[in-house]
């Protein structure tokens, strides 16, 4: 864990919010990196009113925009603001040596979407380690129920007779979110899932490395899956999700509800990761949007 100093300085400069979250590997170590790397520092703020926030902030801190970020803040209707993921990006932001990427979203959005899973974009982030820099009762809550539901997914993701390890539990929680996302293509580097993995498995063991009535676990991490209890409780799983496997689920195959899980995870995260890719050159203008993907190309090559 690196910068706290500095991070919640850079937190407590701009407008109040009911939460505030670092994640990534600015934050946390993942393998890949070394010491000479120096990541962005990623942040996910919670607001009460997106708009306001950023009309208060632009008077506060003007340097975290550019130009066409400004108008697009000032013009544009909250619900352009929001679009499918609820979360507006600003990235390349340099303050006191490093450089700041910073999500907002309206706290209300955020605990829908850890309930429902109608957008993945944040309940995938939140399934992972997180630093907690202004902490939320309620959203911990909620985020509780969501690393349940997705721990629950993963496991009826696992193709049934095959041997398993905790290993191959968290790299399947973790990879969910990263299905179907067009960056994963271009400018993600291909081992991201498992450096996340590596470099945070005592933060997945301590958040999903117990025993339940799904799954057991031995001496040697190896994983025993009950999946007739996971096709039983299926009504478990987040109303989007459900919905989407439509009615009398229970009554079908399993490897067929596998199938079209998987399949809703890529559709939506494909068409998410599109469309917060485009709604970051608004919000960042071209130069910083260039700049940003630059790095993330770079890096995947270096790797």
């Amino acid at each position: 864990m690196k910068n706290i100093d500095k991070i919640t300085k850079f937190v407590s400069k701009r407008p109040k919010v009911k939460a505030a979250y670092g994640y990534g590997s600015g934050i946390f170590k993942q393998t890949g990196y070394t010491n000479k790397d120096k990541p962005q520092i990623d942040l996910i703020l919670v607001v009460e009113d997106l708009k306001e926030w950023h009309l208060e902030n632009m008077k506060l801190n003007p340097q975290d925009y550019s130009f066409i970020g400004k108008r697009y803040f000032k013009h544009a209707s909250i619900n352009k603001l929001k679009g499918s993921t609820g979360i507006t990006y600003l990235s390349n932001i340099m303050e006191n040596g490093n450089i700041y990427k910073y999500g907002t979203i309206e706290e209300k959005d955020l605990l829908r979407y850890l309930d429902t899973w109608e957008s993945f974009y944040l309940p995938g982030r939140f399934q992972k380690r997180l630093l907690p820099i202004v902490e939320s009762k309620e959203i911990a809550d909620m985020n509780q129920k969501n690393r349940e539901k997705v721990l629950f997914t993963a496991l009826l993701t696992l193709p049934k007779g095959n041997h398993y390890k905790l290993m191959d539990v968290y790299t399947q929680i973790c990879g969910l979110s990263y299905l179907g996302d067009t960056r994963m293509k271009f400018a993600e580097n291909p081992r991201k899932v498992l450096n996340i993995v590596e470099g945070s498995y005592d933060s997945f063991q301590e958040i999903y490395g117990f025993s339940n009535l799904y799954f057991k676990t031995n001496s040697k991490n190896e994983v025993t899956i009950y999946y007739q209890k996971l096709i039983r409780d299926i009504h478990k799983l987040p109303k989007s999700l459900l919905n989407y496997l439509g009615e009398n689920i229970e009554e079908s195959n399993i490897e067929t509800i596998r199938e079209k899980i998987l399949e809703y995870f890529t559709k939506l995260n494909k068409e998410e990761s599109s469309k917060q890719t485009i709604k970051g050159i608004y919000s960042n203008g071209m130069i910083r949007s260039i700049k940003y993907a630059s790095k993330k190309v770079l890096k995947k090559i270096r790797k």
